[in-house]
């Protein structure tokens, strides 16, 4: 019988930095029938009594009990209230990350746009604009891969636990449509990193525009040609929304509800906040979700989406579902990978890649994709890890040179499409947030089921202090309501400001 290894007992154990590595996928699996998921913190936090009176009397893990050194460990988790820390890149534990980022080779690996060869963008050039001129109902048509986003189909989902999966299922399906074309099966979809100004070569055909072949609706007839900003107005607008700085701070979450935003009144400035951020900001036809696959652009620019998701999964050891469920905390983000009927990712599970929620999570061992390391990091870590609370046992400090400012509760499904939303100090905007939704937010499914939302806004404390404090809330469509949507129609949101903390 052999004994796990020990490097000593650890006085302040934390569930990511020392707990979720001491157990095995042997264990996790020989629990999960039980209703024991050994990988979830609420759940070991909630046996942890029980556990531990298994694992002192040498019952568990069977074949292969804990050193004494363990055991302490363990049990000083318990008696310091189970912190949950945050994630470590290595394991005080040495030698038992058992959820390690996966050694597989992928041999599609999707490079950054600008980086390609001549030869390489000759072949994207070549299947964009073959898939481009093939008929509507084709199963490999532009059109009909970008129809399932917005009009005429409307399959997407946002502000909601499965936008990452159903957006990563949509970039494969787009993909295997490019591969379709004859001599460009080897075609891989490249990402726009956005520390870069917008690369030229998708400001040139076939990447500038596409045009409907089709009347879809709501005004978007046969013949619209999709439009975008210039590259310095785009640069600009990242800005102002904070685009950068949001991925940049989801880097530094450790709960999927965390990197993920607007779920459960989690942070509210990470993921979500940046993708809306950004189809705002490029232009017209990104900023309609009816629309805005149609521009070229958003494959190049959702690929980088998944990159980051990709690359946050790998720093959190999260490339498997077992190492997904370690960071997942809300019934509602957890049972999208658990329920089957809630894994479903419409039209792709019952398209011909049957892909779901639980198939798209290891994007090397499942579909096959990797990106390149060549390119510059788009989350540098330079954001401090804030919060608004924390654990009572925690030891934590307060900034006091910054706040968080969260607009609350509105009400959006009878705001006409996107929408920007400012925060004014003395009439003048100090910060604006956007908000990506269809023209007719009451009419989509999703939205419904996800109709309130908060806005987080990080800003130094000097910049609110001193001076009256408004919202404005200015719908991109001007045309029924004028610049001012009114507060009434959103349930009368209302806003907190709080200082934030930091366990640093």
């Amino acid at each position: 019988m052999t004994t796990n290894k020990s490097n000593d007992a650890v006085s302040n154990p934390t569930w990511y930095g020392e707990i979720r590595y001491m157990f095995t996928k042997t264990d996790i699996a020989h629990m999960l029938p039980h209703g024991i998921n050994l990988g979830d913190y609420l759940t070991v936090k909630s046996h942890a009594i029980s556990i531990f009176g298994q694992i002192s009397a040498g019952r568990m893990p069977p074949g292969n009990p804990w050193s004494a050194d363990w055991q302490t460990t363990f049990s000083n988790w318990i008696s310091n209230g189970y912190p949950q820390g945050t994630a470590a890149t290595k394991s005080k534990l040495l030698g038992l990350n058992t959820l390690a980022a996966n050694t597989v080779q992928a041999t599609r690996v999707r490079k950054e746009i600008s980086t390609l060869s001549a030869s390489e963008l000759a072949l994207l050039k070549k299947a964009f604009t073959a898939i481009m001129k093939k008929e509507p109902t084709d199963p490999n048509s532009y059109y009909l891969h970008a129809s399932w986003h917005g009009l005429p189909s409307q399959y997407c989902m946002h502000h909601a636990p499965g936008y990452n999966p159903w957006h990563r299922a949509f970039l494969m399906g787009f993909e295997n449509a490019l591969r379709s074309v004859h001599g460009c099966e080897n075609v891989t979809l490249p990402y726009w990193d956005l520390n870069t100004s917008l690369p030229e070569v998708l400001s040139q055909p076939p990447f500038d525009s596409y045009t409907l072949p089709v009347d879809i609706g709501n005004g978007y007839k046969e013949g619209y040609v999709t439009t975008r900003y210039k590259a310095a107005e785009i640069a600009q607008n990242f800005k102002t929304y904070s685009v950068l700085e949001d991925f940049n701070r989801a880097s530094t979450k450790t709960d999927w509800e965390d990197y993920t935003g607007m779920i459960d009144n989690r942070a509210n400035n990470t993921t979500i906040a940046a993708h809306d951020g950004g189809h705002v900001s490029i232009g017209d036809s990104m900023a309609n979700q009816q629309v805005s696959a149609f521009d070229p652009i958003f494959w190049f620019y959702h690929c980088n989406l998944d990159r980051l998701f990709w690359q946050w999964q790998s720093e959190m050891q999260a490339t498997t579902l077992a190492g997904l469920l370690t960071t997942i905390q809300s019934d509602s983000s957890r049972r999208i990978f658990t329920v089957p009927v809630w894994e479903a990712l419409a039209p792709f599970t019952d398209g011909p890649t049957g892909l779901t929620t639980v198939k798209i999570v290891d994007s090397i061992t499942s579909l096959d994709v990797n990106y390149d390391t060549q390119a510059k990091p788009t989350m540098m870590k330079m954001i401090p890890t804030t919060k608004g609370s924390t654990f009572a046992s925690d030891k934590f400090f307060v900034h006091t040179d910054k706040v968080n400012a969260r607009v609350k509760g509105i009400n959006r499904l009878k705001i006409p499409g996107s929408f920007k939303v400012h925060l004014l100090k003395d009439d003048k905007i100090i910060a604006s947030r956007a908000v990506f939704q269809p023209n007719e937010a009451d009419k989509c499914e999703n939205c419904v089921e996800n109709a309130i939302i908060h806005l987080d806004f990080e800003l130094p404390l000097a910049k609110v202090s001193k001076g009256k404090l408004g919202v404005w809330v200015e719908p991109l469509d001007h045309s029924q309501f004028g610049d001012h949507f009114p507060h009434k129609m959103m349930g009368n949101p209302t806003v907190n400001v709080r200082l934030l903390l930091s366990n640093e």
